[in-house]
């Protein structure tokens, strides 16, 4: 391999070991130690590409963020009046296959809420989030609402994520995907003006 393919090697292996000591562990389980040794590395292999802790957490985050984006934008269009439905079922089936992931970015925001240069660098991951779930919302509906209600009905959604996500986990399926859809819905209607389902 080439010194710059070697390096993107190197730094997904870390990633990759960082994602499965987090999902293990917890984020405030887990040691910079215990990614080094999860991946066959030192810890400065760790801090020569990472500053810490948060740092592996953030990128690994990213790649969240891009693949979940990714996710929304290949949601076909349909009826209009299922756009929101057809992306909060899509959430539902994320809530079931990665629910620890979900859970373990929660306890980020928790611990990042009282850390501003960490909140600052959650929000501009978040912020991009919105951004794509609006520009998706958008398209799915056809345009027949202000920009704004779109973003409105994004943020929304995504800050019931968190809620769904908790409830999933401590009440199993006695959170069901009816009522989440039945929630967003109401959301929906109400920023929209339609029967829609909205996200989480």
């Amino acid at each position: 391999m080439t010194r710059v393919e070697q390096a993107a090697a190197t730094r997904a292996a870390l990633l990759a070991a960082a994602r499965a000591v987090f999902l293990r562990s917890g984020y405030h389980g887990t040691t910079v130690d215990a990614v080094a040794q999860e991946a066959g590395f030192t810890t400065g292999a760790i801090y020569a590409r990472f500053a810490g802790k948060a740092d592996l957490f953030l990128a690994l985050l990213e790649e969240r963020v891009d693949e979940r984006s990714a996710q929304l934008r290949a949601l076909p269009a349909g009826d209009p009046l299922d756009a929101g439905t057809a992306v909060t079922r899509q959430w539902a089936r994320i809530l079931r296959s990665d629910l620890d992931w979900t859970l373990l970015v929660v306890e980020f925001r928790v611990h990042a809420a009282r850390d501003p240069g960490l909140a600052a660098r959650f929000a501009e991951l978040h912020g991009r989030l919105v951004g794509v779930l609006t520009d998706v919302l958008a398209r799915l509906h056809g345009g027949q609402a202000p920009r704004e209600r779109y973003e409105a009905l994004a943020r929304a959604g995504l800050a019931m994520g968190p809620g769904a996500a908790l409830a999933r986990a401590a009440e199993g399926e006695a959170f069901s995907d009816e009522l989440m859809e039945e929630v967003d819905a109401a959301v929906a209607a109400r920023l929209l003006g339609t029967r829609e389902g909205a996200v989480s």
